[in-house]
């Protein structure tokens, strides 16, 4: 039978841990803290990109990007084509209420 996990305190981890766990506990946390930075500059050129678009458009959120070509890690794709969707629709209902204001307005 499994044993179930128990929560480990700090103390647990630095009295109980050997040495060389906690060393590479260490270098993978400095790793993943590089592989961050290094994805949060790939987000940032993506804004710059996104960004020189709309400059050349002339007007921000008329070109339609696309979703992301791989997956990308806490976002899922479903829900992000809703919300294109989503983002349309609420387009065309403001286009809807205004064109229901302008004959009032008549």
């Amino acid at each position: 039978m499994a044993k179930k996990p128990t929560a480990l305190t700090f103390r647990d981890i630095v009295l109980g841990a050997e040495a060389d766990v906690i060393r590479a506990a260490l270098d993978a946390r400095i790793k993943i803290d590089a592989l961050i930075t290094e994805r949060q500059a790939a987000y940032e050129k993506i804004a710059a990109l996104e960004t020189q678009i709309n400059t050349v458009v002339g007007e921000a959120g008329v070109y339609p990007f696309p979703a992301p070509p791989l997956p990308v890690a806490g976002f899922d794709q479903k829900p992000a084509k809703k919300s294109t969707s989503t983002t349309s629709a609420d387009t065309d209902e403001d286009d809807e209420s205004d064109t229901d204001e302008s004959p009032a307005k008549s």
